[in-house]
């Protein structure tokens, strides 16, 4: 499960969600101070701080080739460490999805009802 090639993979998805949840973060940003209303935290804090959020990736991919360069470090490390970046891809799957899609649904900011 653990190779260099799975790793990259992994690190490229969770940049992928990240650049499609601030590209999200934008548009509702654009449709809601247009009506008069304020963001929701969540979107409010993916749409300030974009940029920063790119830094989970990287050092979860540096985190998870550290031990790839170190012969005596078995192979269930290795692999905690891939499913370590599942897992942080699984929570910004879940942020995003708060943040950009919740607010859809819940309908009670800016123009769409207050």
């Amino acid at each position: 499960m653990f190779s260099i090639r799975n790793t990259v993979i992994l690190a490229l998805m969770q940049i992928g969600v990240i650049v499609a949840g601030v590209l999200a973060a934008g548009l509702c940003h654009k449709l809601w101070a247009g009506g008069g209303g304020g963001l929701p935290l969540p979107t409010a804090i993916l749409y300030d701080y974009g940029v920063w959020w790119f830094s989970i990736p990287i050092a979860w991919f540096i985190m998870a080739l550290v031990p790839h360069g170190w012969p005596e470090i078995s192979d269930d490390v290795r692999n905690l460490a891939f499913l370590s970046g599942i897992l942080v891809l699984l929570a910004l799957i879940v942020f995003i999805l708060d943040a950009d899609i919740a607010p859809w649904l819940r309908m009670d900011y800016g123009m769409a009802g207050g």
